[in-house]
């Protein structure tokens, strides 16, 4: 059994979807106390890290823990998760006809090994339809979704070449995960 310690309705579908039994733990962690000048890889990792550190000084007596997280990356900058409808645009408005790479942090704690990986999926997309964006701003699906990204949703149907796993650009790189259980 494992613990997702995550409030990602995603990760804990990926789990659900795969035949995981895992229980679901809410843990309020703010990113923002991560820097963001340095690479998406070291950046994601940090704030995996970050959790995990946080989540075992108050929770010490949990094992098989799963802490993940993931950001999307678009011209070199680290876009986070939009603080506004306009801010969601502006992030898709950078994705569309352009490439976009969502970099994911796991870290997977049992009392026999810790698993620290990252992976990364690269997007090409076509231009996204601004009356698209719209219908998507106002669906508020968006929300709570690293750069405004959702490509089992709204980006799916502008993607015209992917490298690297659908589940990892989900937030969790089920496969790598699969391997180790």
């Amino acid at each position: 059994m494992i613990n997702l310690i995550s409030t990602s309705p995603t990760r804990a579908k990926i789990l659900a979807e795969n035949g995981i039994k895992f229980n679901q733990i809410a843990f309020d962690f703010d990113e923002s106390v991560v820097l963001k000048n340095t690479t998406p890889t070291k950046y994601v990792l940090n704030v995996v890290k970050a959790k995990k550190e946080q989540f075992l000084a108050a929770q010490k007596e949990l094992t098989n823990l799963l802490f993940a997280d993931s950001c999307v990356v678009c011209d070199g900058e680290i876009l986070g998760k939009a603080v506004s409808k306009e801010h969601a645009r502006a992030m898709l408005n950078k994705q569309s006809d352009n490439f976009a790479s969502v970099v994911t942090a796991m870290i997977f704690l049992s009392p026999k090994f810790e698993l620290i990986a990252t992976s990364t999926t690269t997007y090409k997309f076509a231009k996204f339809a601004q009356n698209e964006i719209e219908r998507y701003l106002e669906s508020g699906e968006y929300i709570g979704k690293a750069g405004a990204m959702m490509v089992e949703g709204f980006n799916k149907n502008y993607i015209l070449s992917q490298t690297g796993t659908t589940n990892n650009a989900r937030g969790l790189n089920l496969e790598l995960l699969r391997a180790f259980l």
